[in-house]
C-alpha cells in the first residue's frame, strides 16, 4: 500500500510539473534560461526563434507552441561570455552543446563545425548556418524522455 501511495504522489508530481513546464512566460523562467517561442522577428531575449524544434520534435508549429523548448542560456554558446557581443563562438568551440526540453522530451543539442564528425546515434544534421568565424555549423540532436 505505501509503494501504491508513493507512486500515486510522485506521478501526481511529475504531471504537475510538467504543466507548469509548458506555462513558462518571462517572469516563471529560470535564471538564466531562455524559450524559443517567438515566431517573428525581432524576438527579444528570452524570447527566442522557434527555429528548427517543431522539426526536430515532428509536430506542427501550432502543436509546438503549445509547449515550448526551454534552453539553458549555456546551451547556446553565443549568449555567453564573450561571445554575446558577436554571436560568434571562440575558435573551436561549438555553437550548440547541451540540452532544451519540453514538458515530454529532453532535447539534446550540438552544432558542430560541418567538417567535424557527427556525434555516434544522433540525428541530423540540420540547420546549416555560416559564421562571421568562417566557420559552417550544423546541428546535431538526440531526444530522450525526461
Amino acid at each position: 500500500m505505501k509503494k501504491l501511495i508513493v507512486l500515486t504522489l510522485s506521478a501526481s508530481a511529475l504531471a504537475f510539473a510538467a504543466v507548469a513546464a509548458a506555462q513558462f512566460t518571462s517572469a516563471t523562467l529560470p535564471p538564466n534560461h531562455h524559450i524559443h517561442d517567438c515566431t517573428a522577428a525581432p524576438c527579444v531575449y528570452p524570447h527566442l526563434a522557434v527555429g528548427f524544434f517543431p522539426t526536430i520534435l515532428g509536430e506542427s508549429r501550432a502543436d509546438y507552441l503549445q509547449d515550448p523548448a526551454v534552453c539553458n542560456d549555456a546551451t547556446d554558446k553565443s549568449l555567453l561570455p564573450p561571445n554575446e557581443a558577436s554571436g560568434t563562438p571562440e575558435q573551436n568551440q561549438p555553437l550548440r552543446a547541451g540540452v532544451c526540453s519540453t514538458s515530454t522530451t529532453i532535447i539534446h543539442l550540438r552544432s558542430i563545425d560541418a567538417n567535424d564528425p557527427a556525434p555516434d546515434g544522433w540525428s541530423g544534421p540540420i540547420a546549416p548556418v555560416k559564421l562571421a568565424n568562417a566557420v559552417t555549423y550544423v546541428t546535431y540532436w538526440l531526444l530522450t524522455l525526461p
